[in-house]
């Protein structure tokens, strides 16, 4: 079966509205000869005759002429339409954005960051999902998130990154623990006391391999696969454990205090960074991006991470 191509059937809209191929010729500002063929192609493709010829006078659509005519305006139209909407999904600041995040206290950071996004843009609609790297990276990969926040460990072709911030691994005490008043704590000085575990799947590994450093073995009292929960059972004096971003309030959901230490001689962390598609970015999608970067580059994104200055 023969195709007709969309320049083809724009110069056979032309020649059937204007009832001349002289004057659709001029209208495209293509030579008549173009017209000619598209007009004949589509009849050969159609299988109908579109119109009639008549010398000196023009063409004049046939009663199947009109009925193409008639859809080809309205497929050109739905298919200007489109190009219209891409365009505007490209450039405009308006619509959804879906956010995936692996970032247990993104609730400390995300509203701030959101509210001067809304508040210079009020029609945007924004979503927000928490996950582990696994699924946050698979759902922006599937098309579920626009962009993602995750820690970046192995390059992915299929992931476009930007560097948030680097968050060294730090001790967490309760506030009133011996620990506390210390200015850094050793790996050594965390085998001595009960540890609470962040149980999540790529903490869990990376927090056992850090403690494999010392030499002596592990008193593992707790797991939890929540950040909170692990501060709670921390302030509650159950234990000590390792965490990498902190929030900027020390007071837990159980009303305890917690102390974040920075751990000497270590220079593990992970990378908290964004991750969206390769290639061309919605503007709506650039300006969560730079407004991400521009937060964490300040001031304010300091305040997440424990070093031995803070």
């Amino acid at each position: 079966m023969m195709t007709l191509s969309l320049r083809a059937m724009r110069y056979v809209q032309a020649a059937l509205r204007q009832g001349s191929i002289s004057a659709a010729a001029g209208e495209m500002n293509v030579a008549p000869s173009a017209i000619a063929t598209a007009l004949t192609q589509a009849e050969a493709t159609f299988g109908v005759a579109l119109a009639t010829r008549a010398r000196a006078k023009g063409i004049f659509p046939t009663t199947a002429g009109r009925e193409v005519q008639r859809r080809i305006d309205d497929l050109l139209e739905r298919y200007d339409g489109l190009l219209a909407d891409v365009s505007d999904l490209q450039t405009g600041i308006s619509g959804s954005l879906a956010i995936g995040y692996n970032a247990p206290i993104g609730p400390a950071f995300l509203p701030p960051i959101i509210s001067r996004l809304l508040a210079a843009h009020p029609d945007v609609d924004l979503s927000f999902t928490e996950g582990d790297n696994t699924s946050v990276t698979a759902g922006l990969i599937e098309g579920q998130f626009d962009v993602i926040i995750f820690v970046e460990e192995v390059p992915n072709v299929q992931i476009a990154t930007r560097p948030l911030v680097f968050a060294p691994t730090y001790c967490l005490c309760p506030q009133d623990h011996p620990l506390a008043r210390k200015a850094t704590v050793h790996v050594s000085d965390i085998l001595q006391e009960p540890l609470i575990l962040l149980d999540r799947p790529a903490a869990r590994s990376y927090y056992m391999e850090l403690l494999a450093q010392g030499d002596a073995p592990v008193q593992l009292v707790g797991r939890a696969n929540s950040t909170e929960m692990v501060r709670s059972l921390v302030a509650e004096g159950l234990g000590v454990s390792l965490l990498n971003m902190r929030p900027r309030d020390v007071t837990t959901y159980a009303g305890g205090q917690v102390c974040c230490l920075p751990l000497a001689g270590v220079t593990n962390g992970v990378q908290l960074s964004l991750g969206f598609a390769p290639g061309p970015m919605r503007r709506l999608t650039h300006l969560f991006v730079d407004a991400c970067a521009a937060y964490f580059d300040g001031p304010e994104g300091g305040e997440f991470v424990v070093t031995s200055g803070s």
